[in-house]
């Protein structure tokens, strides 16, 4: 079964017939030792597809996001030559700064466990140019123009960047083509791409060395010369010719011989080789000077030999006669509905401009045989409806709770809205709360705006709080414990739920709201501390009237109790429903192969991303939604792709002004805005002081956009976040995740440190050991960087802390694990080894190996007592003593 299309392919054969995938490659798949294992970063290796002369490639799945992804492993013989080790982690770093929808994207890269490199990038479906001319013959004019510019805009960014890719052909030009017509091409393989600024290090494909495939390399390229983009823009002349004429231009016995013709031969007259594809003078002018000798003959950058190439064609007047046709442009969105009322066809909002009737809050059904409009109207869930509004006016004079439970994509955001819509109609206080805009967990924010909504306090200000721990909630919600006031986390948790008990009543008592409704969304994504809060109240609930809905993923354990908070679980759409939404736009036959993949319906989500990628023309689309999510994001214009890759990276709920400085000087952001929102992928919305506020329309577009950004243009990107948040005063926990994600090691050591002893003063543990294994991950990255001047110090602090805290939470096989790294760099003596032997000795007391434990306490204590720490042996002494007794 081919892994790609789902075709059955013989057994004999090496390639899908369906859709051109090397299937011959998965028997050879099952004895590879990579293959069902799991990479750093979740990425599960399925099978094997090529191997090339640096690797062997895979594809994998990155589960989390249900994405499809290609992994890149280096060839174990290759360990051995530290040059080829180090060309391959060049290529990692040089090709996840490539940010072109016709470049394939690096996301991550690092190391596995046995120590091999290895780079993860986006999972190509097409056929290489090379594989594409054998097999249909010559192509086209227009469509050989139309190819060769998009490899030249994927090579223009290259080249700015200072990178060179060396080693371009046809095997390194992947096509998929497009129903609208044309095709989407990607250059791959930057093997032995090297940035500019290594030109002179030692060892690594330094001048001298002969690096490319000869039949494409440019004459100074044979020679060992120093080269730059302008040797690319030869092999694309070289590959000009091979397109025009069906051979290539100089061929020989051996490869030296073709480099030395490449170097003193003048280029064959095209003409003569393939006199019957009447090749315009205009496009032979265009090749002959892509394959000057003299680089300085040639074109000077790929935007100019681009534009050659788009003057030539067009001067010879082949631009309309292509072979492939083009479908009509996709539909636009609509901006207008029909009013049930008065008839008249007026814009969406929420009430008639013509009658004044309030319009529909979600548009009737489309037929089969209606065009399809956007954004798609919630169906198939009235019986969950019906259930969420009779839980609402079961809770007139009692606290109820009720729990959306659904796969991502399922539409529990759109029913939250629905419920809110008709709650509002019945006169109910609808609250709206979520996760923090950063996606930091900062603490007590989703707390924050329910309290805030519930009495509407202007900056939390506890000043008409009359209850004493309502009151110390307050301060410690909005941060404004008194200075030097120490509390323990059980008195925090109590103080947060006390004041959100006490909100709930204060707001009760208000006129017209009787009856309040809280939506929390993605509960599973809320910071700890308030969702300790929700469940403390919905376990000893004030005497009210209020319903608390929250949406969040199967597996997720939300601790509301099972009599009080009723879940109920959304399944997939049947096909009848889907097939309706579907209207003209996918066939009867792509959505039961996509059913069959799936196995439980259609996910809202899922429906309307086919639905628009059919719209804009795309090709067969992915069977899985992340897949099918990353293409279309993928073949953005590339200006709009920087634009959501910006705000992703900055958060949700983001003022526009905020996102400008992470762009380049001179961009027309409002042009990308309103690309990304007809594209349905970007939401906009007025603030309370008339800003435009963006965000993204659904956390699983945001987390696939930010996974799929290449690694050093995220690196970038965190780093000017960090600037515009700490310059708008964000929340600590969100400075630390832009410092860590930019790789400022300074800084984000000192947030992180802060981050983790703030979540252990609250007991939130996830947090704390979050924050600390990050900054041992940064200390662990510095020993070799070099950019802090005590990586170890680093590393022995937060190994110590990390151990700590994942003592306490139980988790003793891994606290073990990183003291005993701590107790390795803390030396012989000091405080820092009694504290690393006192963390060691809990461990072995926690796993009731008590002789270990008074062996380690002991030799804590004496480490102690000669470092002269009297405080820390007094505390020693003390815990030895309670466990002998």
């Amino acid at each position: 079964m081919c892994p790609q299309c789902g075709t059955s392919c013989p057994l004999e054969h090496h390639y899908c017939p369906a859709c051109g995938f090397p299937v011959g490659t998965l028997s050879s798949s099952r004895e590879d030792k990579f293959v069902g294992k799991t990479l750093p970063g979740g990425y599960h290796i399925l099978d094997l597809i090529s191997v090339g002369g640096m690797g062997r490639v895979y594809r994998a799945e990155q589960s989390v996001l249900g994405r499809t992804v290609a992994v890149k492993i280096i060839h174990p013989h290759l360990l051995s030559d530290e040059n080829s080790a180090v060309r391959f982690m060049n290529e990692a770093r040089a090709a996840s700064q490539l940010n072109h929808p016709n470049s394939v994207s690096v996301f991550d890269f690092g190391r596995t466990t046995d120590g091999q490199p290895y780079l993860v990038m986006e999972f190509l479906r097409g056929k290489d140019l090379a594989r594409t001319a054998y097999e249909e013959g010559p192509i086209s004019l227009p469509r050989i123009v139309d190819v060769l510019r998009q490899v030249l805009a994927a090579l223009g960014e290259a080249h700015e960047l200072g990178i060179v890719h060396r080693d371009l052909k046809p095997e390194n030009v992947i096509l998929e083509p497009l129903r609208r017509g044309g095709d989407f091409v990607k250059v791959v393989d930057f093997g032995l791409a090297k940035l500019k600024a290594d030109a002179h290090a030692p060892n690594v494909t330094s001048p001298g060395i002969v690096c490319g495939t000869p039949d494409y390399m440019a004459p100074e390229q044979g020679r060992g010369d120093a080269i730059d983009g302008r040797s690319d823009l030869y092999a694309v002349g070289v590959i000009l010719f091979q397109l025009l004429t069906g051979q290539l231009p100089f061929e020989a016995d051996n490869p030296t011989q073709v480099v030395l013709m490449h170097m003193t031969l003048p280029v064959p007259d095209p003409r003569l080789l393939a006199p019957e594809r009447q090749i315009p003078e205009g496009l032979l002018q265009v090749m002959y000077r892509a394959l000057e000798k003299d680089p300085s003959r040639r074109y000077q950058d790929a935007q100019e030999f681009s534009e050659g190439l788009g003057q030539a064609l067009q001067s010879s007047g082949e631009l309309q006669r292509t072979t492939r046709p083009s479908a009509p442009p996709p539909a636009p969105l609509p901006s207008v509905m029909k009013c049930p009322a008065c008839g008249q066809m007026v814009p969406l909002s929420k009430f008639c401009g013509e009658c004044g009737s309030r319009l529909p809050v979600r548009p009737s059904l489309p037929s089969a045989k209606t065009p399809v409009q956007l954004p798609l109207p919630l169906v198939g869930r009235e019986e969950d409806l019906e259930f969420l509004e009779d839980r609402l006016r079961a809770a007139q004079e009692r606290v109820l709770g009720a729990r959306i439970v659904g796969e991502l994509g399922s539409g529990k955001t759109r029913l939250l809205k629905e419920l809110a819509a008709r709650a509002d109609l019945m006169g109910t206080q609808v609250i709206v709360a979520g996760p923090d805009p950063f996606y930091a967990d900062v603490a007590y924010h989703a707390l924050q705006r329910v309290i805030g909504q519930l009495v509407k306090l202007r900056n939390g200000d506890p000043a008409n709080v009359n209850d004493a721990q309502a009151r110390r909630g307050f301060e410690e919600i909005f941060s404004m414990v008194p200075h030097g006031e120490r509390r323990s986390a059980e008195e925090r948790r109590l103080a947060a739920a006390r004041a959100l008990r006490w909100a709930l009543e204060k707001a009760h008592e208000s006129p017209g709201s009787e009856r309040i409704l809280v939506l929390i969304d993605d509960l599973h994504r809320v910071d700890c501390a308030s969702r300790r809060a929700f469940a403390d109240v919905m376990g000893e609930p004030p005497e009210c009237g209020a319903l608390f809905v929250a949406a969040h993923t199967p597996g997720f354990e939300a601790g509301w109790g099972g009599q009080r908070a009723v879940a109920r679980v959304l399944e997939g759409l049947p096909r009848q429903i889907a097939a309706r939404l579907f209207a003209a736009s996918v066939s009867t036959e792509r959505a039961a192969a996509i059913e069959d993949v799936t196995g439980n319906g259609f996910l809202p989500l899922h429906i309307d991303q086919l639905v628009r990628h059919s719209l804009e023309g795309g090709g067969d689309a992915p069977d899985r939604l992340g897949d099918l999510i990353a293409l279309r994001v993928d073949t953005l214009e590339p200006s709009a792709r920087r634009v959501l890759q910006a705000l992703v990276v900055l958060g949700d709920e983001i003022e526009k002004k905020l996102l400008e400085p992470l762009l380049p000087r001179g961009f027309d952001i409002e042009r990308s805005l309103q690309l990304l929102q007809g594209a349905g992928m970007i939401g906009r919305e007025n603030g309370a002081q008339g800003e435009d506020v963006l965000s993204t329309t659904h956390p699983l577009l945001r987390d696939i956009v930010f996974a799929g950004t290449p690694a050093e243009v995220r690196r970038e990107l965190h780093e000017r976040a960090l600037t515009v948040l700490e310059k708008n005063s964000a929340p600590t926990e969100a400075c630390a995740l832009h410092a860590f994600y930019a790789q400022d090691s300074f800084q984000a050591l000192l947030l992180l440190e802060q981050v983790a002893d703030r979540a252990a003063q609250r007991a939130d543990l996830d947090a704390e050991v979050l924050a600390l294994r990050r900054g041992l991950e940064i200390g662990r990255q510095e020993i070799s960087r070099g950019e802090l001047d005590d990586p170890l110090r680093a590393v022995l602090i937060f190994s110590r802390k990390l151990g700590e805290s994942l003592a306490r939470g139980g988790n003793f096989a891994d606290a073990e694990g990183v003291l005993r790294e701590a107790l390795d760099i803390a030396g012989p003596a000091g405080p820092d080894r009694a504290k690393v032997l006192g963390a060691l000795a809990h461990v072995a007391y926690g796993r009731k190996r008590s002789r270990e434990a008074l062996g380690y306490i002991d030799q804590a204590i004496e480490a102690a007592r000669h470092s002269g720490a009297r405080d820390l042996v007094s505390a020693l002494t003390d815990t030895r003593r309670a466990w002998a007794s």
